[in-house]
């Protein structure tokens, strides 16, 4: 079977919706939208999900979890009231984690495995999974996100997940897991701005088009105006699973609602691959 990427998403992950049963209603047009996306991964039928986590925060080196199976419980650490310890046993894919590991490192970029039995999820990774996969069937690889690297390095690491999955022969399904504009404020229910909501639908009308060089030069302004989560340098992964492919044969859909989360901007957004 040939290995490529199916589709590269970007997915909420507001602890809010981190317990559906205590999501409050401003966030249910997007946990739909989380539950439509998924559908539309499932169909697909990926061997592996790809999750880059903006709640994994590495310092110097892209980390990989190479561990053959993923169990544990998720307590928020900023908020271990909303996220308590809830539990999560999924597959993983180590000989993919490798794969990736070393594209990452072809590419002159430091990297290496996590294979500690000792590691626990983040809200980030966990909570967009529980939608996306909620029967936790599809082997999941996650990945840190380097707060030394720029979004050039960022956009880097998205190829190398692209280099990773032609390499392997696996059908690859990237997800980013932030938010868009990040603006934070003490009110969970506040939107962001409406000049920040405009540019976060300017960006994904971008992505809507394919105009993938036009959204990554874009990302340049737009995520230091409105404080795109973790700098934007997921959604620079994001782009980087796309790159090189024309727009003919991309199609994006933006699933369900965007929605508040506390002043930041949250949906889910799938481009796929024709």
């Amino acid at each position: 079977m040939t290995g490529q990427i199916l589709m590269s998403a970007i997915a909420s992950h507001s602890p809010r919706i981190g317990i559906e049963a205590n999501a409050p209603d401003f966030l249910r047009g997007v946990i739909k939208g989380s539950y439509a996306m998924g559908r539309a991964i499932q169909a697909l039928e990926p061997d592996v999900i790809v999750l880059q986590s903006a709640h994994w925060v590495t310092t110097f080196t892209w980390y990989v979890t190479c561990q053959a199976h993923h169990r544990g419980a998720c307590v928020s650490d900023e908020l271990p009231d909303l996220i308590p310890g809830v539990p999560y046993d999924r597959p993983g894919d180590p000989a993919f984690g490798a794969v990736l590991v070393d594209a990452l490192k072809a590419k002159g970029l430091l990297a290496e495995r996590n294979t500690t039995e000792h590691y626990k999820w983040d809200y980030g990774t966990f909570v967009p999974l529980q939608y996306l996969d909620p029967t936790q069937r599809i082997p999941v690889v996650t990945m840190g996100t380097c707060v030394m690297a720029d979004l050039d390095e960022c956009y880097q690491v998205g190829v190398a997940v692209r280099d990773a999955a032609l390499k392997s022969g696996k059908r690859v399904v990237f997800v980013a897991s932030s938010a868009l504009s990040h603006k934070l404020v003490r009110a969970p229910e506040a939107w962001p701005t409406k000049e920040h909501q405009k540019l976060d639908h300017d960006y994904m009308t971008l992505l809507g088009a394919g105009k993938l060089a036009e959204a990554r030069r874009f990302l340049d302004t737009y995520a230091p105006e409105t404080k795109v989560e973790m700098g934007g340098r997921n959604l620079a992964t994001m782009l980087g699973a796309l790159d090189g492919l024309p727009a003919a044969r991309l199609s994006g859909a933006e699933y369900g609602e965007y929605g508040p989360s506390s002043g930041a901007g949250h949906t889910n957004y799938g481009v796929t691959i024709q």
